[in-house]
């Protein structure tokens, strides 16, 4: 699986992999200094209290990540006064539920929403422990992310993707809950993930009640979940993929056959080459072209249009 690896490892859930071997990596964009709103009111459900202090690392190369989440927080990005349709995105940064890609599939993202006058919420969800110091987290990087290399990665997937999932509904029923506050239409309030954020879109739109339900989800590279049978209040669904992912055939393509099966829309867009992680990142190929073809699927289902 070395080769698979290294594909794996510019990307989400091998996010750096490579990058620790070779240097690559975009420049770390600045975040925005939005605030940090707790998902729940105290611990969360099954949670128990830790010592761990949720903590930003810088990678080689200058990719930033997100790591040791233990108590999930949505930080808002709100379109300009005047340009808001009513529309509002969940945003699921991906990681292999060991770190969140917290710039090229979270901030970056709800930024393009927020100009097109969406408001994004970028959800960082639990995530498993990693080592607090920054240079014991990088020497065991490798051993971290191995079980994602191979059969390990269905197990890893089932272990982790619970809580974030669990994160994830009650993230929705609070954008609902602060709608008026954000100038957000409760029914027009949809989920957009990535890598294993793509997990929790999955697990979300196939669990859900009333509340936490999606009017529409977009799964960008998923990871692989266990679908099972698909709801009849499924909701519409975007996927994007490249052909050189090696999850592509284990994530993308089984979700994209469940929802035609079930016969839910659903768009697929499957690029020639971008690898696993495109995410923002300009490679020089269609993949970089994924947010302008979700923003054209958004306009078809009239999310783009102003609502009050």
């Amino acid at each position: 699986m070395a080769a698979t690896a290294m594909k794996f490892g510019v990307g989400a859930f091998g996010v750096l992999l490579a990058a620790y071997a070779a240097g690559a990596g975009a420049d770390a964009p600045v975040a925005a200094a939005a605030p940090l709103i707790p998902v729940w009111q105290g611990l969360p459900p099954g949670a128990s209290a830790a010592d761990l202090k949720e903590q930003d690392t810088e990678m080689p190369g200058g990719d930033r990540v997100v790591r040791n989440v233990t108590r999930p927080t949505l930080q808002p990005f709100l379109p300009e006064a005047g340009t808001a349709t009513g529309t509002a995105i969940v945003v699921c940064p991906g990681g292999g539920f060991r770190f969140l890609s917290i710039d090229t599939e979270g901030l970056e993202v709800a930024r393009w929403l927020s100009a097109h006058g969406i408001a994004a919420f970028v959800l960082r969800y639990r995530v498993m422990p990693t080592p607090a110091d920054d240079g014991d987290f990088a020497g065991q990087l490798g051993a971290l992310l191995a079980p994602l290399f191979g059969p390990g990665i269905n197990d890893e997937m089932k272990r982790l993707g619970p809580p974030a999932i669990a994160d994830a509904q009650q993230a929705m029923r609070l954008v609902r809950q602060r709608a008026k506050e954000w100038h957000v239409v409760p029914d027009r309030v949809g989920i957009l993930g990535f890598s294993a954020g793509g997990v929790v879109v999955t697990g979300i739109a196939l669990q859900h009640d009333a509340k936490s339900r999606p009017d529409f989800a977009g799964a960008i590279y998923p990871g692989p979940w266990d679908i099972g049978k698909v709801p009849k209040d499924a909701p519409p669904l975007f996927i994007a993929a490249a052909s050189d992912d090696a999850l592509t055939d284990i994530g993308a393509q089984p979700l994209q056959a469940a929802w035609q099966q079930a016969g839910h829309p659903v768009e697929t867009h499957i690029y020639d080459k971008g690898g696993h992680g495109f995410g923002m990142k300009q490679q020089g190929g269609d993949s970089d072209h994924w947010v302008d073809q979700f923003g054209a699927w958004l306009d078809k289902q009239g999310l783009l249009k102003a609502k009050k």
